[in-house]
């Protein structure tokens, strides 16, 4: 901890002494603004929205980029899912733009890119009857995301473009999910030809995050202050957020690092494959929103050592699930291809947690290391140079097995 206190002090420093007066750039402050199906307009990529209503009635929006200037849209391309992380959306995997972002990426490669939207996110926050506002709405955890979601999604877009299976891309909470649907659902190994987990996030004995700490010290309290509060429910940036963000984020704004803290303490440090100047179109897009039980499920595994199903308590768990705690997740029954993408200074998913988890997985095809030891938790997403040390890695691994 003392270690930490003393980056977070250097960065403020940093930070103060690098102030230089400055502007916007127009197209930043434009992709602050600008939703997923948006930013692939903007750079000349197709782009589709289709809504699909889930078994229990979440209206979800499925994106959909068919195509690119360098491959159109044609039918029979190799179909690929990405599935985001927690309090994220879409445009995790397109924010960064056309020189660094994967789906521009896979989509010049050939593929028919497919990215979801888990309930509760900003473009999947509509429901068939129930008000987004009322805790009913958000009683759901990540396990109705891998349980009704992702299959949900799978189904959809195999009808959709006629295939029979195609391949996963997970970041963070979307290898979460992976394994929850493949657990509760094991005929999707059938529908699944590989599945690429990027930050894959099962156990979290050994995460270095203070957020996630102090959350699953604290977890019975901060619950009871929750439900005190009536708060189901992260809400995702709003306007007066994205501008905020500019304001403070911008180039030449005085505290400009100080907005990538936020993220270290969370993910871990790497200042030098953050693209600052992007800063206020990352803010821009996250949080995206998320239920506060998808938060607590992490924390929880966190305290009880075990991947199980949400804990809600002796009484409900009886009720739920005919027993005082929790089933655990079956991952014996992941037995689709399975590839792991990990780093050393990831504070959420650790090397040893990974090492645990890979020796719980029974058709583990490989295990990369990203050769950068400060490459952390978000920058599977959003470093600089994430093409060359993970996505050249990740197209060719997808090729394998197309």
């Amino acid at each position: 901890m003392r270690q930490l206190l003393v980056q977070v002090l250097l960065v403020t420093l940093v930070a103060l002494a690098g102030f230089t007066d400055g502007q916007v750039h127009p197209d930043i402050a434009e992709d602050a603004y600008l939703d997923s199906l948006g930013l692939l307009r903007k750079y000349g990529y197709p782009a589709e929205e289709h809504i699909l209503e889930t078994d229990d009635g979440y209206l979800l929006g499925l994106h959909r980029c068919p195509g690119s200037p360098v491959s159109p849209p044609a039918p029979g391309k190799p179909v690929v899912l990405l599935q985001h992380g927690m309090l994220s959306s879409s445009a995790d995997y397109i924010l960064m733009g056309p020189q660094t972002s994967l789906v521009y990426m896979l989509a010049d490669a050939g593929y028919d890119v497919w990215l979801g939207n888990s309930r509760g996110n900003r473009y999947s926050n509509r429901h068939r009857s129930r008000n987004n506002e009322t805790q009913q709405f958000w009683d759901f955890s990540w396990h109705e995301v891998g349980s009704i979601d992702v299959p949900n999604m799978i189904d959809f877009i195999l009808a959709r473009t006629g295939q029979s299976a195609l391949q996963y891309v997970g970041h963070s909470q979307g290898t979460t999910v992976f394994w929850v649907m493949m657990s509760q659902h094991p005929y999707y190994n059938q529908r699944v030809k590989s599945a690429h987990l990027l930050a894959p996030a099962a156990y979290m004995h050994h995460t270095r995050s203070p957020y996630v700490i102090f959350l699953a010290t604290y977890l019975h309290t901060t619950e009871l202050m929750l439900e005190m509060m009536g708060t189901y429910y992260f809400a995702p940036t709003s306007e007066m957020d994205i501008q905020g963000g500019i304001d403070r984020c911008r180039d030449g704004a005085p505290y400009q690092q100080m907005c990538a803290i936020t993220t270290f303490l969370m993910a871990g440090f790497n200042s030098q494959e953050v693209n600052y100047t992007m800063l206020p179109v990352m803010h821009g897009h996250s949080p995206a929103g998320a239920s506060a039980n998808q938060m607590i499920h992490h924390a929880q595994t966190v305290r009880s050592r075990i991947f199980r199903q949400f804990d809600h308590g002796p009484t409900m768990n009886m009720i739920r699930y005919g027993s005082i705690t929790p089933p655990n997740y079956n991952l014996q029954n992941v037995q689709a291809p399975t590839l792991l993408y990990h780093s050393t200074n990831d504070w959420l998913a650790g090397p040893e947690d990974v090492l645990l988890l890979a020796g719980q997985l029974p058709n583990v095809r490989k295990r990369y290391l990203v050769p950068l030891p400060a490459f952390n938790h978000m920058d599977f997403v959003w470093a600089i140079n994430v093409r060359s040390l993970l996505y050249d890695e990740l197209l060719a691994d997808l090729r394998a097995y197309v």
